[in-house]
């Protein structure tokens, strides 16, 4: 059962006002950092969907030669995430991944233990349509969505996140996993962000 990541790093930044994922975390960067994590999990694909214009120097060289990191430029991303999703839900659809899990890259602290929970759950149950992450009964990245899902998905537009398909009757056709540490799901939006994110680095880490 091939599933795939779908990593969101098209966003403009300009709550940061600066290339967000490119600030420096010790040799890393912020947006490599959930992308070491998606790429040691046992997903069979990364799609890295970043603008056109964007050379990816944020992304180490070993990340790059990984053969299972494809980055993809999204000429539409400037419309919204939604397009970002849509392009990687493309390329997933070409490679018949039975699944993918949308990622983002600004989610420093995500952990190998909830993507590898998304796929266990979805394994043992192939007919659910997703499976979520919650933190306080609200629906936070990552989530899985299984390719029942694409033609859903590729019908947003706009800044409509995956979540926004999330709702009402759909919520009868999936699981819903709890993060008991919201910590995990943290993400960087701003320069607080960024100060936070440093105060809390060393103890979220330890927690892994």
């Amino acid at each position: 059962m091939k599933i795939v990541g779908v990593f969101l790093a098209a966003g403009n930044s300009s709550r940061m006002k600066s290339q967000k994922l490119a600030l420096p975390v010790g040799s890393m960067t912020l947006g490599s950092l959930a992308l070491e994590t998606a790429l040691k999990s046992s997903l069979e694909e990364v799609y890295v969907i970043t603008k056109v214009y964007d050379h990816a120097e944020w992304i180490p060289s070993r990340m790059k030669e990984n053969a299972r990191c494809k980055i993809i430029k999204c000429t539409t991303s400037h419309e919204g995430q939604s397009e970002s999703l849509r392009c990687g839900i493309t390329q997933a659809r070409e490679n018949g991944a039975r699944g993918v899990i949308v990622l983002l890259a600004d989610q420093p602290f995500v952990t190998l233990q909830m993507i590898s929970g998304l796929i266990d759950r979805f394994k043992q149950n192939p007919a659910l349509d997703f499976v979520a992450t919650t933190v306080d009964q609200s629906i936070m990245p990552p989530v899985l969505f299984s390719s029942s899902m694409y033609s859903d998905l590729m019908k947003l537009r706009g800044d409509k996140g995956a979540r926004a398909i999330l709702r009402g009757s759909f919520l009868q056709k999936g699981v819903l996993i709890p993060c008991a540490d919201r910590r995990l799901v943290f993400d960087v939006d701003t320069k607080k962000d960024y100060e936070t994110f440093n105060e809390l680095k060393s103890i979220v880490m330890r927690l892994e």
